[in-house]
């Protein structure tokens, strides 16, 4: 963890060396990691989400495959009756898949007897997660992520002059027990790398000394991050937007480092989704199923809907000729199978590809039908998805029914039945409130703050100034693609909404430095 406080700070380089690591260092930094996954602790287990599955899976299918299907484990036995022979051969379509529409499929986003893998659940960070459970019951990558929240937490620090061990772990216990990241940490999900590449990437924009291993950490975790998911992509791209606009009015000069890092972490991502396709094409005999979340999403805004009503321009849409009940938001038109409400896992193998695949056609000629009812719809749902910061994540009970949580290997639900998750019992409005309460607190310190900065301590501003609006943008992108083109959740935004919080300290503690010299007798 001292390798993290090596470094540059205000135009000084300062390095500890030769002192040696005493126990009460070591007993702090463990207080601190722990206390960054201290939900996931007290869970008695890491949180569980829908789409969780999914990522264990893809990544369980790899390595079932790789080894002759000879490595199974609780988690192979829901998919393993739908593989294709062993005899089929790469380029063919796997056995069960066919064009004819009338064909019998499962209604499950992912049904390998049809060839159907669904795109969007990145396998990359699917092995991380299938690595953690094989080690140790997924805690190897709630540590992996615990650790990671930290180091950046002490590099920021670093930056801002305020990396003393108190200030560290008063930061870091202030935002475990006030803010959602211990519990994104927990999660078994991509969603933590969303912040932890917004934060190396201001780390790497920022001027100043980086050692060698600090920027290859630094560039490792951009990198896990935006081929973990689609939407961190999307967020690195609106973050090096803001980089060039701010050196492109005078107030950031960025090094070298972030172009290379940014660019090359965007190239890496792209390579990283072409292998994903090539490798599920081998596997299944074709490429992952593209969701229609345009079209879902144009729907549950009302004017898709309106278009479909209206002809659909001659059907010449595959959305148009599906059996359709009544959706009642994009939810339910993606993934409910209740002819009722349900409408993309009503229809064939073939239907489903074809709506992938037409999706921003769709999207485009409903945008033309109402374009002032769309980009209305749009901007709420990128409003809505900005406020949305709940912690709705903690509880995920649905009864004790056979159908809930029926995705989870049977060992793994009964523990997961057991655990204050799995039964609803967090007092989730308790720790809404106080989430909310410290949000708002920390809006409100930086709009106080800031102008304290701006006439004291120009160069704690400026940094500050920068780091905003590199995360701002970040930020924006996210809600924007959250909200406006998949479907706004407590999530998107959820798993952000520490680092104003963080934001807020750092500016408070500058702020406090400045009246301390101020006070200091010359």
């Amino acid at each position: 963890m001292d390798m993290a406080l090596s470094g540059d700070s205000a135009g000084r380089t300062v390095v500890q060396t030769g002192n040696p690591v005493r126990a009460l260092d070591i007993f702090r930094h463990i207080v601190c990691i722990l206390a960054l996954m201290w939900t996931g602790i007290v869970n008695g287990q890491p949180f569980f989400f829908p789409d969780t599955t999914n990522y264990v899976r893809a990544a369980d299918l790899a390595v079932h495959l790789a080894s002759g299907r000879t490595i199974s484990t609780v988690w192979t036995a829901r998919y393993a009756d739908d593989l294709p022979p062993r005899q089929t051969a790469p380029s063919s379509a796997p056995t069960g898949a066919t064009d004819n529409p009338e064909a019998k499929h499962r209604t499950s986003a992912n049904d390998l007897k049809s060839g159907l893998v669904m795109s969007g659940r990145s396998p990359y960070i699917g092995a991380l997660l299938y690595a953690g459970w094989v080690l140790g019951w997924f805690w190897p990558f709630v540590l992996l992520q615990a650790v990671i929240a930290y180091l950046l937490i002490i590099m920021v620090l670093r930056r801002f002059d305020l990396a003393r061990a108190s200030i560290i772990t008063l930061v870091t216990l202030i935002l475990s027990f006030t803010t959602s990241l211990p519990t994104y940490n927990s999660m078994l999900l991509a969603d933590a790398f969303a912040s932890f590449g917004m934060l190396s990437l201001v780390l790497l924009a920022l001027p100043g000394r980086l050692s060698r291993w600090q920027v290859a950490f630094l560039v490792a975790v951009i990198v896990m991050s935006v081929i973990a998911h689609l939407t961190h992509l999307t967020m690195l791209a609106g973050m090096t937007g803001a980089i060039v606009l701010l050196r492109l009015v005078g107030w950031l000069r960025p090094p070298p480092r972030v172009w290379y890092a940014a660019i090359g972490a965007m190239i890496v991502a792209v390579l990283a989704m072409q292998a994903t396709t090539y490798a599920t094409r081998i596997a299944v005999g074709r490429p992952p199923q593209l969701l229609p979340l345009l079209t879902a999403r144009f729907y549950a805004d009302g004017p898709g809907e309106k278009f479909i009503e209206a002809g659909c321009e001659g059907r010449r849409f595959e959305a148009c000729r599906i059996p359709m009940g009544k959706p009642f938001d994009n939810s339910s038109w993606l993934f409910s199978v209740e002819p009722e409400t349900g409408a993309y896992m009503l229809a064939t193998p073939e239907q489903r590809r074809l709506m992938g695949e037409q999706d921003v056609a769709f999207a485009t000629a409903v945008l033309r039908a109402y374009p002032v009812e769309q980009i209305g719809a749009s901007v709420h749902d990128t409003i809505r998805q900005l406020l949305w910061i709940d912690y709705d994540a903690l509880n995920q009970g649905c009864g004790t029914g056979p159908e809930c949580w029926e995705s989870l290997p049977p060992v793994v639900r009964a523990r997961f039945m057991q655990t204050p998750s799995g039964r609803n019992a967090w007092p989730r409005d308790l720790m809404n409130g106080i989430l909310y309460a410290a949000v708002i607190a920390s809006l409100l310190a930086l709009a106080v703050t800031m102008p304290i900065l701006a006439r004291h301590d120009r160069d704690g501003f400026v940094r500050m100034r920068n780091v905003l609006i590199i995360t701002g943008a970040g930020m924006l992108v996210c809600c924007f693609f959250g909200g406006a083109v998949a479907d706004p959740q407590y999530r998107y935004q959820g798993r952000l909404i520490w680092l104003p919080v963080f934001f807020g300290l750092i500016a408070v503690l500058r702020a406090r430095q400045i009246r301390r010299a101020e006070v200091v007798p010359q």
